[in-house]
């Protein structure tokens, strides 16, 4: 990532099946996206299991194209480790380019963000 680049961090906690809610979201990231901003979408709670294989493949065709737009425009997705214990998921679980992560990363990473967003 550019070193002078601002960042925008967003906490997510919106289930997979809130269609409306994630797209807007990533509507969001999108749009940081294409202003240059350097992008951490991090999802905890039900939000974990929307970069899950298995449920990712069953969202709606808009959701998928932008989450993996958003991971190959550079966004870097993590998904909340207490999260991921929670629901049985493991780094093989997960879509590409997303990563299990602590909440520790996350904090540091908003601690340094131009812009904060959470999303519940």
């Amino acid at each position: 990532m550019e070193e002078n680049r601002k960042k925008i961090a967003f906490f997510c906690t919106i289930s997979p099946g809130d269609t409306a809610r994630l797209d807007t979201m990533l509507g969001y990231a999108a749009a940081g996206i294409a202003m240059n901003y350097e992008i951490k979408i991090f999802l905890a709670l039900d939000s974990a299991l929307v970069v899950k294989k298995m449920i990712f493949e069953k969202l709606d065709t808009k959701i998928k194209g932008r989450i993996t737009d958003s991971i190959k425009e550079g966004a870097d997705i993590g998904v909340c480790s207490a999260s991921a214990k929670t629901f049985g998921i493991g780094e093989t679980d997960l879509i590409e380019g997303v990563k299990i992560e602590g909440i520790a990363s996350f904090y540091y990473y908003a601690e340094n963000a131009d812009i904060v967003l959470s999303w519940n």
